[in-house]
């Protein structure tokens, strides 16, 4: 089974140091290709941003992947976010010190992109708003985060929350137990969608369809 994890970095974050994170290594270790999103414009608009991430997430749908994970960073990760929203094929989606309640201190930012990652800004209120199924999402928080608290990190749907302990909000992607975490969630997921292929194709071979009501005997 193919499975690819998309990684999308933060805020002037230069993007390479994906490679050198525990969470790639052990991710490359168990079978997943990586890929990073190297399109994303570092200071804005967001939406753009979404955008072009939805174009990669298709071209690699396109390519037979069977399994799709995207990890978003601080700003990637409401990137990652709203390309799920657009309708990008994503399976599950990780943020890690993502602000997706916005940051008080972001909407007096000089930079528009900073506005948007604002408390209750447009543009955060304009992703919520958009209708349509979403991913399954893990959500991950560092107990030192001094840029996003823990409360910023939630979004407002269901999803799954890991407070990484004793580290900050850049020191996280870096932390071994932050990986294992990302990279067994991920794992349990491939194996869900798995499940329901199988279903799915045995329901197809016997003639009836997933939702048939069972057959009497």
């Amino acid at each position: 089974m193919s499975k690819a994890l998309v990684f999308v970095g933060g805020f002037a974050a230069p993007g390479n140091e994906w490679p050198l994170t525990p969470i790639r290594r052990s991710a490359r270790e168990q079978g997943w290709r990586t890929k990073y999103f190297n399109e994303r414009l570092a200071f804005g608009p967001l939406a753009t941003s979404a955008e072009r991430l939805v174009e990669l997430i298709d071209e690699l749908d396109h390519n037979t992947h069977d399994t799709i994970v995207v990890i978003g960073h601080s700003m990637g990760g409401l990137v990652a976010e709203h390309a799920a929203a657009l309708g990008a094929p994503i399976d599950g989606l990780v943020t890690i010190g993502t602000p997706h309640q916005g940051h008080n201190l972001s909407r007096l930012g000089p930079l528009p992109v900073m506005r948007e990652m604002g408390t209750n800004s447009a543009y955060l209120r304009g992703v919520a708003a958009i209708l349509g199924a979403r991913p399954p999402i893990l959500v991950v928080t560092a107990a030192k985060d001094r840029f996003v608290p823990k409360s910023a990190t939630r979004p407002n749907r269901p999803h799954t929350l890991l407070e990484v302990p004793n580290v900050g909000h850049l020191r996280v992607i870096f932390d071994q137990s932050t990986a294992d975490t990302i990279i067994e969630w991920a794992n349990a997921l491939t194996d869900e969608i798995v499940e329901r292929h199988q279903n799915l194709d045995r329901a197809t071979r016997s003639g009836r369809g997933p939702n048939s009501p069972p057959q009497r005997s």
